[in-house]
């Protein structure tokens, strides 16, 4: 049931008027100055109970700001029409204190202080009213009847299929022809004549031979036994004439081999000689494998791609055509290059030298400028050396198309 506006605004200002004097709204007490509501004390216990059984929330709404709902029936007489809530909900969190109320002017001062009045006794608490009980739940609304399903259309009918054509009939089955006979075997064909054997290739340069130690000294020879005294030559008698030369008389029988003269003692053992110095070959062995590479520049050095063999802890390469020697000493070394022509130059004889960064310049060349062109250098290094193979000429000079193009060794002995 709606309240008026004016009865609204009415309620919500005592309300709120009340909520100022009473902060507190869990124990309600009607107040004895408002007879419209409460007539007199005598029957406001009697109120408040009628009261907690219209209204379980125990608010008196009339003291409360309203809260509207659809329907309720009137409370008793004393009290405002105001709608019943329902089931009482949770407590909500205690609201923030209000602010202070400004002080009072202060009285006129002289006048004597009266004496407190005693502090009037509590009033007793209220019982709490029952708990409404919940409403029942109305009754869930039947569900409506589902509509029918609309009938599937007929399925259109399956055109007919053509007939299939009669297969042919199958052919009879020729007769299997008589096996001719085997031929003859025909006569093996004559070996072919084998190619001639290819040319040894040339030996490789034998190493150098280790240095032969030193030969140990010559133990003493022992010492001579002394000779014996000579018996003293007798006088020597005139020499007579010489008789005929009678006949040669028989050989006669050899002699019996006397017995082997005891040996002699051995001399003492020489002292042993220093030991000579260990010697050790060391070398590395370079080759050019690549198949695109296929020319060299004028000036330009090999850029050997495979190690074929790094035995030396003093000889490196960096992959760019060019070695250091780390040790002094000297180093053998033979190369060659698989040359296959040269253009663009004036030089009229194919030449490759080893260069040093000591100034060697040891160079090999040819009047042929389509071979395999050798050479080798001896040279003594100054540690370090940087060394290259390179192309003399003013030409650009081609690569063989041979799997290894060029290929170089340097050896050194170390003791």
């Amino acid at each position: 049931m709606s309240r008026p506006d004016d009865i609204k605004e009415k309620l919500l200002g005592e309300s709120q008027e009340y909520i100022k004097k009473h902060p507190s709204r869990d124990n309600y007490s009607p107040p004895a100055a408002n007879p419209s509501v409460h007539s007199d004390d005598e029957n406001r216990s009697t109120q408040q109970e009628q009261y907690t059984e219209q209204h379980p929330s125990r608010h008196c709404h009339y003291h409360y700001k309203p809260i509207e709902y659809p329907t309720c029936p009137p409370c008793k007489p004393k009290c405002p029409p105001i709608i019943c809530p329902g089931p009482t909900g949770p407590t909500g969190p205690t609201g923030p204190t209000g602010p202070t109320g400004p002080t009072g002017p202060t009285g006129p001062t002289g006048g004597t202080t009266g004496a407190t009045g005693a502090t009037g006794a509590t009033g007793a608490t209220g019982a709490t009213g029952a708990t409404g009980a919940t409403g029942a739940t109305g009754a869930t609304g039947a569900t409506g009847a589902t509509g029918a399903t609309g009938a599937t259309g007929a399925t259109g009918a399956t055109g007919a299929t053509g007939a299939t054509g009669a297969t042919g009939a199958t052919g009879a089955t020729g007769a299997t022809g008589v096996t001719g006979a085997t031929g003859a075997t025909g006569a093996t064909g004559a070996t072919g004549v084998t190619g001639a054997t290819g040319v040894t290739g040339a030996t490789g340069v034998t190493g150098a031979t280790g240095v032969t130690g030193a030969t140990g000294a010559t133990g003493a020879t022992g010492a001579t036994g002394a000779t014996g005294v000579t018996g003293a030559t007798g006088v020597t008698g005139d020499t007579g004439p010489t008789g005929a030369t009678g006949d040669t008389g028989p050989t006669g029988a050899t002699g019996a081999i006397g017995d082997t003269g005891a040996t002699g003692a051995t001399g003492p053992t020489g002292a042993t000689g220093d030991t000579g110095a260990a010697v050790q070959l060391r070398g590395l062995q370079l080759q050019l494998q690549d198949p695109d590479t296929t020319t060299i520049a004028a000036g330009a050095p090999i850029l050997f791609d495979t190690i074929i063999a790094n035995e030396s802890p003093f000889i490196s390469y960096n992959g760019l055509g060019t070695l250091t020697i780390t040790q002094s000493g000297v180093f053998y070394i033979n190369w060659w290059v698989a040359a296959d022509g040269m253009i663009g130059g004036t030089d009229l004889f194919l030449r490759f030298s080893i260069t040093t960064s000591a100034g060697d310049n040891i160079g090999a060349s040819s009047s042929i400028v389509t071979e395999n062109l050798g050479g080798s250098a001896l040279i003594s290094v100054v540690a370090p050396v940087d060394m290259q193979l390179i192309n003399s000429t003013d030409n650009t000079v081609g690569f063989g198309a041979t799997p290894i193009k060029a290929d170089l060794t340097i050896i050194h002995v170390t003791f």
